[in-house]
């Protein structure tokens, strides 16, 4: 079997120009086709990217959102508190009298002290605190009396564990005090009471390394327990931790006053 245009020279120079113009228009059609889907994959590859920046700026809108409600959440309950300023329009006016009348007490109070060295306790807040006149030079954190009744029945005797308030003076101080147990010390602890000048009744190391003695038995002394300072815990005494008993022992002279207040 023959095939057509193999009869003449002219058929058979037809057909290979025939074959080659399909080939030219195939691959003509393959390098637009390779063209567009190039394109097609650029423009795929910015609407992706386009839809990643648009899930961030998503997220970011919705933690912004979130931040929105949280603001008004508490712009709310500002503007529901009650307003602690009083009605009285003449408020300002009387705090600036007041503010003016301080001022006056503290000068003085200033002039009165002349700049005297003094001993401040706070039972209160368990503060001690050093001042020259009325500049502050130190404070330290304090136990005072804790307060309470302790009643012997044997004897009837009762003692009342509190540190006094007023104004003292500083009439000694020492080094290594040995502790003289009290009665109520042994009654605290169940045992019987000893003769005065009984042994036991002395104590080592109990009161710290220093002391200053205010009078009636009151002493400024250590503790070996210097965690339950800054809250009350004596029976009476004022203790200090060891750095700051040291400090005061150097720096107060016996004479020093000693103001103890609540």
């Amino acid at each position: 079997m023959s095939l057509p245009g193999d009869a003449t020279p002219f058929g058979r120079t037809l057909y290979p120009l025939g074959l080659l113009a399909w080939l030219a228009a195939f691959a003509w059609v393959s390098f637009g086709v390779a063209r567009a889907a190039g394109r097609l994959w650029r423009e795929t590859e910015g609407v992706e990217t386009e839809a990643a920046a648009l899930n961030a700026g998503a997220l970011r809108l919705q933690a912004l959102s979130r931040r929105t409600v949280s603001q008004a959440e508490e712009a709310r309950f500002l503007q529901d508190l009650p307003d602690p300023r009083p009605d009285d329009k003449g408020y300002l006016r009387t705090q600036r009298a007041i503010a003016g009348e301080v001022a006056q007490l503290r000068a003085k109070v200033g002039r009165r002290l002349r700049g005297a060295l003094q001993v401040v306790v706070d039972a209160k807040a368990n503060k001690l605190y050093l001042k020259k006149g009325l500049k502050l030079l130190w404070q330290a954190d304090v136990s005072v009396g804790r307060g309470g009744l302790l009643a012997d029945r044997k004897s009837g005797q009762r003692w009342m564990f509190v540190t006094p308030r007023g104004v003292f003076r500083v009439i000694g101080k020492g080094r290594d005090p040995k502790w003289r147990k009290p009665d109520w010390a042994f009654v605290e602890e169940g045992e019987p009471v000893p003769p005065p000048n009984d042994p036991s009744r002395f104590v080592d190391g109990e009161l710290g390394a220093y002391f200053l003695n205010l009078g009636d038995g009151y002493l400024i002394h250590g503790t070996k327990n210097e965690k339950t300072l800054g809250r009350p815990a004596s029976h009476g005494c004022v203790r200090v931790g060891a750095a700051d008993l040291e400090r005061l022992y150097k720096e107060v002279p016996v004479g020093t006053k000693v103001y103890i207040f609540q």
